[in-house]
C-alpha cells in the first residue's frame, strides 16, 4: 500500500478484527512469516489510518499494541519450534550421510542396507518438506545437501544392481561348468554304467571338492569298491547330492533342477537294482542259515558230549584230590602213631625197670625172712612181678611190630602219593584241553 492511501478507523478495525479471527481461529496453522505479514500489515495500515484527533489515535494504539504483543509472542514462538524442527530435520539429513558417505563411501551396500537407506531417505525428504524453515537460505542449503546424498544413494543401487548382474553372468558360467561335471558323474552312478566309470565317480567328487589340487587313485581301494559297485554309485550318488545342496548357491535354479531331476531318475533305478540284489542275498542268506542250522547241532551235540566227558573229568579229579588228601592223613597217622608206640615203648621199659626194681627188693626180702607165711606172701609177689614182666615185654614185642608195619606203609605211601599227583596233573591237562576246544568252538 502507498502512504497517499488513506484507511478510516472502521476500516482498520475491520483490518483488526480479521486478524483476531485468524489468530484465533488457525493459530497451529500460521507460521513465522505469515505472523509477521500480519504485524505489517496492521503497522502499515495504523499509519495510513485517518484518526478525528490525536486522543481517538491514542485510543486506537493501545487496542492495537495488545494485538502487536500477541502476535510478537506467537511469532516468537513459532521462530523457536522453526529453530527446533530445522535442527532435528538437518539432523535427520546428517544421519543419512552418515550412512552413505564419509568413511563408508567406498562401501559395498546389501539389497537389504538400500532399500534400509532408501526407506530412512524417504522418510526424510518427507519430514524437510514441512514449511517450519526459520529462512529460506537454511532450508535451501538442507535441500541441496539431501539432494546430494539421495543422488549418492541412487548412484550405489545402480552399482549394485550392475555388481548383480555381472554376478549373475558369473553364476551362470560358473553354475554351467559344475552342471556338465555333476551329470557326468550322475550318469556314472547308473546302476547299468560300465564297471570302469566307478573310478571317474570318485575323481569327479574330489575335483568338484577340492579344486585344483591332483586327484591320486587308490587302485587297491578301486578294486575294493569294484566288488560292490552298487554301494559305490549309491554313495557317490548321495555325495553329488550333498555337494549340489552344500554349493547351491553357486549353481541357478535351472542347473539345480536339471541335476536333482537327473539324480532322481538314477536313485529310481539304483532302489531297484538294489531290490533285485537285496533279494538275492536274503536268498544266499538262508541258504548260509541253513548250513549254519546244521553246523550248530552238530557243534551242540559235540558240545554237549565234551562237557560230559569234562564233568566225567571232573569228577575224577575231585576223586583223586579226596584219595591224595587221605594219603596225605593217613600218612601223618602212621608218623604220629608209631612215635606214639615208641613213647610208649620206653614208658613200658621204663615200667619194667621199676618192676626190676620191686623185684629185687622182694627177692631180698625173701632172702632174709624166717616167717614162713610171709615167705610165701613174697613168693607169691615174686611170682606176679615176673608174670607182669613177661606180659609187658610181649607188649613191647607187639609194639615194635606194629612200628615196624607203620614204617613200611609209610614207606609205601609217598610213592602212591606221587601216584596221585601224576593222575591228577594229567587230568587237569585233559580237563584244560577240552575247555579250551569249547572256548575256540563256541
Amino acid at each position: 500500500m502507498h502512504n497517499y492511501i488513506k484507511m478510516t478507523v472502521t476500516e482498520l478495525q475491520d483490518t483488526i478484527e480479521k486478524i483476531e479471527g485468524q489468530l484465533n481461529a488457525g493459530a497451529a496453522a500460521l507460521d513465522s512469516r505469515t505472523i509477521s505479514g500480519m504485524r505489517k500489515e496492521l503497522f502499515e495500515n495504523f499509519k495510513i489510518t485517518s484518526f478525528a484527533n490525536s486522543q481517538e489515535r491514542q485510543e486506537k494504539w493501545t487496542s492495537l499494541q495488545h494485538l502487536l504483543d500477541t502476535l510478537k509472542e506467537r511469532q516468537a514462538v513459532l521462530d523457536k519450534e522453526s529453530e527446533v524442527f530445522a535442527k532435528e530435520a538437518e539432523a535427520k539429513i546428517a544421519a543419512v550421510g552418515e550412512l552413505i558417505a564419509g568413511e563408508t563411501s567406498d562401501k559395498t551396500f546389501t539389497k537389504e542396507e538400500i532399500e534400509a537407506i532408501k526407506k530412512q531417505v524417504a522418510e526424510t525428504g518427507e519430514f524437510i518438506r514441512q514449511s517450519n524453515w526459520p529462512n529460506k537460505e537454511r532450508r535451501t542449503a538442507a535441500w541441496a545437501l539431501f539432494k546430494e546424498y539421495r543422488e549418492t544413494i541412487r548412484l550405489k543401487e545402480d552399482g549394485y544392481y550392475n555388481q548383480l548382474r555381472e554376478e549373475k553372468t558369473r553364476l551362470a558360467e560358473q553354475s554351467s561348468s559344475l552342471t556338465q561335471a555333476i551329470l557326468y558323474a550322475v550318469r556314472a552312478c547308473h546302476p547299468e554304467a560300465a564297471a570302469e566309470k566307478l573310478t571317474d565317480i570318485a575323481i569327479t567328487i574330489a575335483a568338484l571338492t577340492n579344486p585344483g589340487e591332483a586327484v591320486q587313485k587308490d587302485i587297491a581301494e578301486e578294486e575294493n569298491k569294484s566288488q560292490t559297485p552298487l554301494k559305490t554309485k549309491s554313495e557317490g550318488l548321495r555325495d553329488l547330492r550333498k555337494f549340489v545342496i552344500d554349493n547351491r548357491d553357486g549353481i541357478t535354479r535351472e542347473d539345480k533342477n536339471r541335476i536333482f531331476t537327473a539324480i532322481d531318475e538314477v536313485q529310481e533305478e539304483l532302489d531297484k537294482a538294489w531290490t533285485v540284489y537285496k533279494e538275492e542275498l536274503q536268498q544266499k542268506k538262508e541258504e548260509w542259515e541253513e548250513r549254519k542250522k546244521q553246523r550248530e547241532v552238530k557243534h551242540e551235540e559235540w558240545r554237549l558230549k565234551q562237557n560230559d566227558f569234562l564233568a566225567r573229568l571232573e569228577d575224577r579229579l575231585a576223586k583223586q584230590y579226596a584219595f591224595k588228601e587221605k594219603l596225605a592223613v593217613v600218612y601223618e597217622k602212621q608218623n604220629s602213631f608209631w612215635e606214639r608206640l615208641e613213647k610208649r615203648i620206653i614208658n613200658q621199659q621204663d615200667y619194667i625197670q621199676q618192676i626190676n626194681a620191686q623185684l629185687n627188693d622182694l627177692e631180698n626180702k625173701y632172702a632174709v625172712t624166717s616167717d614162713s607165711k610171709y615167705r610165701e606172701k613174697l613168693s607169691e609177689w615174686i611170682k606176679g612181678k615176673y608174670t607182669r614182666i613177661e606180659e609187658v615185654e610181649a607188649d613191647i614185642k607187639d609194639m615194635e611190630q606194629k612200628i615196624a608195619d607203620a614204617k613200611m606203609n609209610i614207606e609205601e605211601l609217598p610213592g602212591k602219593i606221587s601216584d596221585v599227583e601224576k593222575s591228577i596233573e594229567e587230568i587237569q591237562n585233559k580237563i584244560l584241553e577240552v575247555k579250551q576246544n569249547l572256548e575256540e568252538k563256541n
